[in-house]
């Protein structure tokens, strides 16, 4: 017959009063991790995003007025040749 929970269940840690947090002792010389595929791209992305410049807010302020007065004139070869190369890159 199924058991009535009183609430969240709680590790046997929590139980005890022991962190959860803490260091774990008993660890083999033989365990390791292995990473999936998806992992291993998901950390090179972020490894390639963090060498991405930081935003130029004057280049922003200046695009915004060149597209607010009119004079910005975009190249829709260079973007649609930059947006294959980014999707070929991510496949």
């Amino acid at each position: 017959r199924p058991v009535a929970s009183s609430g969240p269940a709680k590790s046997a840690n929590a139980i005890a009063g022991e962190s959860s947090s803490g260091a774990v002792s008993a660890v083999s010389a033989n365990d390791r991790v292995q990473l999936t595929g998806d992992a291993v791209n998901l950390q090179q992305f972020e490894k390639a995003l963090a060498a991405v410049p930081r935003t130029d807010a004057g280049k922003v302020e200046r695009l915004r007025a060149a597209v607010d007065n009119g004079s910005y004139q975009p190249n829709p070869a260079a973007i649609a040749a930059k947006l294959a190369r980014f999707e070929y890159a991510m496949a």
